[in-house]
């Protein structure tokens, strides 16, 4: 079988292919032919830019693997033609950690230790505040959100979940039905989007909803850009509703240098990297090559994603 990459994967990921009998070819995503697509059986992507003017260029393709979780760039051509699969699961250990990471640089005034460092400046009464006792939402208990309750369930943080059922969900305190979200936010003290962008998702945190947080509510985004608009950021961000935005996604990457979001003192902006360490390719290719075996043994194969629900 011919494996088609727009991932230009290490050489030992290569090697490892030419031994399970697969022919590889390396293309950037922006200069895909049709004859790429036509004498490959095997497509690995990162999921973005894959949108092919004519559905009958995927003539061979039987599988692609996306090389990520978020699915919202493929269209349903692809689906319809092939196996889709993506990584989820292999975020969890990173991105909880950058999570935690961002709440307590935040909550530990860590950022303003540092300028003062710079400054040569030393505060000895610089405040920070404890997480201990505070109620976290998270929004999205799969992989990630759950390994995020774990961790904060150590610092004696309140965890509670939302999915859509409301099922229970382990190291979560309690789960609600995401429909129920806006009724209890004032609850919370800090919110966490994880919830991947699908039609019910985009757009669901409206002005309303941060309206509805208490207004030393902190919110921290590491899932999609686009669970609220441009215009609802803007705002809560001029009018002050919440005390402070952590956001590591947005509507539009990169940023340009002129965005107005850089100009806010109520907001932390990181570049959308909560998932970015060394250990993310090995994951991914793992779930890849544990893919691959069940396909040539003709069994069922894991993380295969719906148009439908998007994930």
């Amino acid at each position: 079988m011919h494996v088609l990459s727009t991932i230009n994967l290490p050489d030992k990921y290569i090697e490892d292919m030419k031994n399970e009998g697969l022919t590889y070819k390396y293309v950037k995503s922006a200069e895909l032919t049709k004859a790429d697509l036509n004498e490959a059986e095997i497509m690995i992507s990162y999921g973005s830019k894959i949108d092919f003017e004519h559905p009958e260029e995927l003539t061979s393709i039987k599988w692609l693997h996306v090389m990520s979780a978020g699915m919202d760039e493929v269209p349903k051509e692809v689906y319809d033609k092939c196996i889709v699969t993506n990584s989820s699961g292999i975020h969890k250990i990173q991105m909880a950690e950058y999570a935690v990471g961002l709440i307590l640089q935040y909550y530990k005034n860590l950022n303003q230790a540092y300028e003062n460092q710079k400054a040569h400046i030393w505060e000895r009464n610089l405040k920070s505040e404890e997480i201990y006792g505070k109620t976290a939402f998270i929004l999205g208990t799969g992989n990630i959100g759950t390994r995020l309750a774990k961790l904060l369930s150590a610092f004696d943080v309140k965890v509670v979940g939302f999915n859509t059922s409301g099922r229970e969900i382990e190291h979560f305190e309690k789960t609600l039905p995401i429909i129920e979200l806006k009724n209890r936010l004032g609850e919370a003290d800090i919110v966490v989007n994880i919830l991947p962008s699908t039609k019910e998702t985009r757009g669901m945190l409206d002005t309303s909803m941060f309206e509805a947080m208490k207004d030393s509510t902190v919110f921290l985004n590491i899932g999609r850009g686009d669970i609220m608009t441009d215009e609802t950021m803007i705002d809560v961000l001029k009018n002050r509703t919440i005390r402070h935005m952590l956001l590591d996604v947005f509507n539009e990457e990169p940023l340009k240098e002129d965005s107005i979001f850089f100009e806010f003192d109520n907001i932390t902006i990181t570049p959308h990297a909560s998932s970015k360490t060394s250990e993310y390719i090995p994951r991914a290719y793992k779930i890849f090559k544990e893919n691959l075996h069940n396909l040539k043994n003709n069994e069922e194969m894991f993380n295969v994603v719906t148009f439908e629900k998007g994930y």
